[in-house]
């Protein structure tokens, strides 16, 4: 099983937003290779999107960017799991990384 580095997951997590969200709409990609709590491969992605603020769209937007990429992680043979977070301006520019 291959692990993509970290440029490929970002254009990874910037096609598949901009499939999902439609052209123009994703601002920032940002990707943190690492372990989830089983210690298991994972992928941590931030995304910037041009977005309203309704929780139940930014519920389902997740759901959609995590399944997308998910596919997209398998059909390249990465065996990391996508975790998801969506950011405002303001998050984007405290968070530490992705």
């Amino acid at each position: 099983m291959a692990h993509l580095p970290d440029t490929e997951l970002r254009r990874i997590g910037r096609k598949v937003a901009g499939h999902i969200m439609g052209p123009g709409k994703v601002k920032r990609v940002d990707v943190v290779t690492g372990q989830d709590s089983t210690d298991q491969p994972a992928h941590y992605f931030s995304f910037l999107l041009d977005q309203d603020r309704d929780r139940q769209v930014a519920a389902l937007l997740r759901t959609r960017l995590a399944q997308k990429l998910r596919d997209e992680l398998l059909a390249h043979d990465d065996p990391g799991y996508p975790f998801i977070r969506i950011l405002s301006q303001q998050d984007w520019d405290k968070r530490e990384r992705a």
